[in-house]
């Protein structure tokens, strides 16, 4: 007697999706089942953020007239919409990262948690006793539960992102829906997130993984969907996905040899230099008291686990953080009276997570490629066209000049990835620093992009960059900076 198949949690029927004009997704049929463990794969504007959005109903797909739909089956009623399935549903990808970077509310993380249960971006409901203790339980098994009282905005990107995670899994839903969930988190922290889901796996719950990294998939996903230009298909789940990455400190043997001879003049020097986060009410202190020299033909990676300071030394080399008083930063040998920030910023190509929270949806990508010519979010004045001309070159230079004219909200989390990249690269800086670069590129993106590092270090740009992953590195890399609790090690 053949074994009934359970119905699917979701289901999509010659699903279609239209966006800007263009056709993003292409008749999808997929099924998703209890205790399924699902890994999403295919390039940079495959389709997939698109495809899951959908199966969350954050979005809802083109009205058809041949039987598309999308389904629902939960408690044993099915419906198309999403409605009153809250905390059944979970759902983290780089756009809610964005919604909440954006919301600029002195909220604590451990509100934030608690905003997955009614899945709204404010805490608009009395939380309940039984759902405060599930929170501060999945706090404690990410290994944050000492941030729950700290404001969501002044931590880290990678501990903004646990944070989220936390919000998704607490309300133990029946289908987590997971887009690049972990950028921007240490191995430690990637590993306990991994423990959590085949967990949850194993107690029954639906799990869906969209991402680029090999090291991200976990034992628990077997079944593998492929997407390339909207369509999808199921594909034997290859097994170099269930394997763990390879961590940076993997590759430090190689890092930080005085392979090359130092120069006296220096490119960056912070003396006894503290830098603080946060409103005057509530200010914590992030580095302290660094002292570190860059020297020319230097290119350095800066490491650390999550929360230890490293995009903060990158946000207070560009000038986004200043340095606390008794503290001391030159850029390229002179201080601030002598070379003003903006002059500064017009030497330095800059690219991070929290620069792609800000740009407005209806701009166009080689508006924001040419932005770098301003060092500005969004333009002052109109671009000129031989300024275009070279964002558009930048752009091409990438593997992503077809995006020039699209607008920036009908972009994946890699293609406006791809564009900052572009915008950093566009003025030929003689100081490149790159925040996780790495994260929402395709391996195919990704390597364009060490090439073009590459042959900007070989042309006198020199490069900081923070990362957590050997694959991030380009060769050029001859320093380590080791960061723990904003101090180096």
């Amino acid at each position: 007697m053949s074994k009934k198949i359970p119905l699917p949690l979701a289901e999509l029927r010659n699903v279609r999706l239209t966006l800007g004009g263009r056709l993003a997704l292409r008749g999808v049929t997929w099924a998703v089942r209890r205790g399924e463990g699902w890994l999403v794969t295919g390039p940079n504007g495959a389709g997939k953020t698109s495809l899951l959005r959908i199966l969350t109903g954050r979005r809802w797909p083109d009205a058809g007239k041949h039987g598309d739909e999308r389904v629902y089956c939960f408690g044993g009623e099915t419906s198309a919409s999403p409605i009153g399935l809250e905390g059944r549903i979970a759902w983290l990808s780089p756009e809610t990262h964005q919604r909440f970077a954006r919301l600029g509310t002195p909220m604590a993380a451990g509100e934030v948690i608690l905003t997955g249960f009614a899945n709204t971006l404010l805490l608009t409901h009395r939380p309940s006793g039984r759902q405060r203790a599930s929170a501060r339980t999945i706090a404690g098994k990410l290994g944050i539960a000492s941030l729950r009282l700290r404001p969501f905005a002044g931590l880290s990107q990678g501990q903004q992102r646990l944070v989220l995670l936390a919000r998704a899994l607490a309300p133990s839903p029946q289908l987590l829906v997971l887009d690049e969930f972990s950028d921007g988190l240490d191995q430690a922290a990637r590993a306990r997130v991994g423990k959590i889901l085949a967990k949850n796996l194993r107690a029954g719950a639906a799990v869906v993984v969209a991402s680029h990294r090999a090291g991200d998939g976990l034992p628990g996903l077997t079944r593998q969907l492929a997407m390339r230009a909207g369509k999808a298909m199921e594909v034997p789940i290859l097994k170099c996905l269930v394997r763990v990455g390879t961590p940076l400190r993997g590759v430090h043997g190689r890092l930080g040899e005085p392979s090359l001879p130092r120069a006296d003049i220096s490119t960056l020097q912070f003396v006894r230099a503290s830098v603080y986060v946060g409103d005057h009410a509530r200010t914590k202190r992030i580095l302290h008291d660094l002292n570190w020299t860059v020297r020319q033909r230097e290119h350095w990676v800066v490491a650390g686990p999550n929360g230890s300071g490293k995009s903060t030394l990158l946000r207070a080399i560009y000038g986004e953080l200043p340095v606390a008083r008794g503290g001391l930063l030159q850029r390229f040998g002179k201080d601030e009276r002598a070379l003003p920030l903006p002059e500064a910023r017009r030497r330095m190509g800059y690219v991070s997570p929290a620069l792609q929270h800000y740009y407005a949806a209806d701009v166009s990508v080689e508006e924001v490629a040419a932005s770098g010519f301003q060092s500005t979010i969004g333009l002052l004045c109109a671009p000129t066209q031989t300024e275009l001309a070279k964002a558009r070159a930048s752009l091409r230079n990438l593997g992503a000049g077809h995006l020039a004219k699209r607008r920036w909200g009908a972009l994946s989390f890699g293609e406006a990835r791809l564009a900052l990249l572009a915008r950093a690269l566009v003025i030929k800086p003689k100081l490149l620093l790159l925040d996780e670069p790495g994260d929402g590129l395709a391996p195919k993106a990704r390597t364009r992009f060490m090439q073009m590092v590459e042959s900007a270090a070989k042309a006198g740009t020199q490069i900081i960059l923070a990362a957590h992953r050997a694959e991030d590195l380009p060769a050029c890399i001859n320093r380590v900076l080791r960061l723990h609790n904003g101090r180096v090690i």
